[in-house]
């Protein structure tokens, strides 16, 4: 199926968006080295789906992800659910919507985790949403690589700035795979 518009380039797709990100996040975690198990795995592509068919999730006029998670810890499972795989879905996928936030990628994470983890606290026979909190951050990364298709930061400088802006722990491990030496606590060092 072939979709086109004026300002929209052309896109090609051949099955459906699932089989797309099941693809895709195999690839990365077979170049990445990083195991999925297949339950961890299937929540993942089909989360990543769901939330491409729904890309105003991270835009500004959502909800703070904080007020949401309040609200959800009082509503149950589904709604931790919901605020869990939206701050996956920030985190891993569209971390530049933050850019002009005053939260970071560590402060969706600490959010996502902590979903994820009181869902598993009232349901601990749903153990997919312990392995989500646990492996957050290891995740998150691994959906950046996967949207980077596992290629390198070209723009050093670039990457830099952001990663003095937002802090997050991404672009930290990416200077430092470059060869950057940085100081988070004081000056930078760069050689």
């Amino acid at each position: 199926m072939t979709q086109s518009s004026a300002s929209a380039p052309n896109l090609v797709f051949d099955g459906t968006l699932e089989s797309f990100f099941y693809e895709e996040l195999e690839g990365a975690s077979e170049r990445e080295g990083m195991a999925l198990d297949r339950d961890l795995g299937a929540y993942l592509v089909h989360m990543l789906a769901s939330h491409a068919r729904r890309p105003q999730i991270a835009g500004r006029t959502s909800p703070a992800l904080a007020t949401q998670f309040l609200a959800a810890r009082e509503s149950g499972a589904a709604a931790l659910r919901e605020v869990g795989d939206r701050a996956l879905y920030i985190a891993g996928v569209v971390p530049d919507s933050l850019e002009r936030s005053p939260v970071n990628v560590g402060y969706v994470a600490g959010i996502g985790s902590a979903a994820y983890r009181e869902i598993h606290a009232r349901r601990a026979r749903l153990e997919v949403f312990r392995r989500l909190a646990d492996r957050f951050e290891e995740i998150v990364e691994l959906l950046g690589r996967m949207l980077r298709g596992g290629s390198g930061e070209r723009d050093l400088l670039g990457l830099y700035e952001r990663w003095r802006r937002r802090g997050d722990p991404r672009d930290a491990r990416r200077l430092v795979e470059a060869g950057i030496h940085i100081d988070a606590h004081g000056s930078d060092l760069i050689q």
